[in-house]
């Protein structure tokens, strides 16, 4: 099975079935079929040959779901690059990989023409829209024919290169093969089972990664999607409603904006069956409590680890499991939780020589299963760090209880190490976290004389809070090696684009706080 046989046989199954809904378009499988052929056939036409790499730049849209099953059936390469992304780093991306074609929309167009210039590999530029220098997207669809392509594909070849956030360097790309992405979508049907009935909504960016993984799902279960060109929590409840969907996503900063919209308790929610990937890593709960307190919502949740290395979900916590934790007071709080490890895949928690530990204590998570990427793009000396025997070495702190649930605590290079113990910021950022002045935390280490690195705590909080406070709140919650020994205050703290604190600038923000306050 390839990526592209997905729509070749939803339209030869279920011809006249929705596949997508954009604004007043909608488009059946057959209809979505015969364009990504045309399409198809157009790339091929335009010379792209098996493993040439074409990049696009293109926000939430059926063009872009298009061109995604077009690359795939003419046996290219797939880059999806973010829409708000500047010149500088559409040419860092598509130089990297050397593509071959590049198709954008109307939103990227200036960022594009900054950046093809530097572009040594492009030969083809294609705009959603036209505009010269470009082709045409659409008179590049009608001159071609609606055939299949039927291109040789081997399923084991590299059929996307998905680049990382970077925010410890440039970002690096990860390969991932035909196989490798049906087999994670396998999966992720098998946890979180799709019906014919089911109709998804994505107001994620889908370039983003997780948006174009649920797409896949989608067309793998033949079911429809909606398709919404940015999240905004007005527009998704009123696109549920209207479309009666059953299914859709957030990422937790996404979820926290959803539960503090006014207007949810007012929201027709009585179509949705499931809200997948709310949170890994934040307490979700009082979001959770505020949609349950919605008298029309009758669905459950699905929390679900992944990332791009690991190819997709490779945990999860499914609707019963937060059902039954929501009501808990146990500690661990499983509701923070990653879940547990899905089909096929193993997750590990192991010490600095490699070997496991025990459960309840902290280790290195590393994961092996049948998703994880090919390699980065060009880095054999990365790829060679992160791929060992067979396992994926994340670099992130992990907690993995007696019944398998994990619990991550950071990155392993956020660690703290002080007066020879280490200490792992996210317990004692969970602490701090409850106290209600503090709406954010991030822990780190600093330089100290004394303890080699010693504990501090930034945060964004009231006014009125003071450092001798929060450090107090910890009496009796943490040991006292865990304590901050200072608490820096700040009006906001560093995020990457998908909303994600950045420990690295964190850190120098506090190291410059600890210079500045003295010895």
């Amino acid at each position: 099975m390839l990526i592209g046989d997905l729509v070749t046989n939803n339209a030869r199954r279920n011809p006249a079935g929705e596949a997508l809904i954009f604004e007043d378009r909608r488009v059946t499988w057959s209809q979505l079929n015969s364009r990504v052929n045309r399409l198809a056939n157009a790339l091929i036409t335009l010379g792209l040959r098996p493993s040439d790499r074409v990049a696009y730049v293109l926000g939430n849209s059926i063009e872009l779901i298009e061109l995604y099953f077009a690359i795939a059936k003419a046996g290219g390469i797939s880059i999806g690059i973010m829409p708000a992304s500047v010149g500088r780093e559409i040419a860092y991306i598509a130089g990297d990989v050397g593509a071959k074609i590049i198709v954008g929309g109307a939103e990227a167009a200036a960022a594009i023409g900054e950046a093809s210039g530097e572009l040594a590999s492009l030969e083809t530029l294609v705009m959603v829209g036209g505009g010269a220098p470009a082709i045409d997207y659409e008179g590049l669809i009608a001159a071609a024919a609606d055939t299949e392509p039927g291109v040789a594909i081997d399923p084991n070849t590299v059929f996307a290169i998905k680049y990382t956030t970077g925010t410890t360097g440039f970002p690096k790309g990860c390969m991932r093969t035909h196989r490798q992405y049906l087999t994670n979508v396998l999966v992720y049907q098998a946890k979180v089972p799709h019906y014919p009935s089911d109709i998804a909504l994505i107001s994620m960016p889908i370039s983003a990664g997780l948006g174009i993984h649920m797409m896949t799902s989608h067309a793998f279960a033949g079911i429809a999607t909606v398709i919404r060109p940015k999240f905004d929590v007005a527009d998704m409840l009123t696109w549920i409603a209207a479309e009666r969907a059953t299914m859709t996503y957030c990422i937790l900063s996404l979820f926290d904006r959803l539960t503090d919209h006014p207007g949810l308790d007012q929201a027709d929610l009585s179509s949705l069956r499931l809200l997948t990937g709310t949170s890994a890593t934040g307490d979700s709960r009082p979001g959770m409590l505020r949609i349950k307190a919605n008298p029309t919502f009758k669905g459950g949740f699905v929390n679900a680890y992944g990332s791009t290395e690991t190819g997709g979900y490779v945990s999860y916590m499914l609707p019963h499991e937060v059902e039954a934790a929501l009501i808990s007071d146990a500690k661990p709080d499983r509701m923070s939780s990653l879940g547990t490890e899905a089909p096929l895949f193993r997750i590990e928690a192991v010490d600095e020589d490699g070997q496991p530990v025990a459960p309840g204590e902290f280790g290195e998570m590393i994961v092996s299963g049948p998703s994880m990427l090919e390699g980065y793009w060009n880095r054999p000396e990365d790829t060679a760090a992160v791929l060992k025997d067979g396992w994926l070495i994340t670099g992130d702190v992990i907690l993995k209880d007696e019944a398998g649930y994990i619990w991550l605590s950071g990155r392993k290079r956020d660690m703290v190490k002080t007066g020879g113990v280490n200490v792992y910021p996210a317990e004692i950022e969970a602490v701090l976290g409850e106290h209600p002045k503090v709406s954010l935390i991030a822990v780190v280490g600093v330089p100290d004389p004394k303890w080699g690195e010693k504990v501090v705590a930034c945060a964004v909080a009231d006014e009125n809070c003071s450092a001798a406070e929060l450090i107090d709140f910890c009496a009796g919650k943490l040991a006292g090696y865990k304590k901050p020994k200072d608490i820096f205050f700040f009006d906001a703290l560093p995020t990457n684009a998908v909303g994600k604190l950045v420990k690295k600038d964190i850190a120098e923000l506090a190291v410059q706080r600890n210079q500045a306050s003295g010895p």
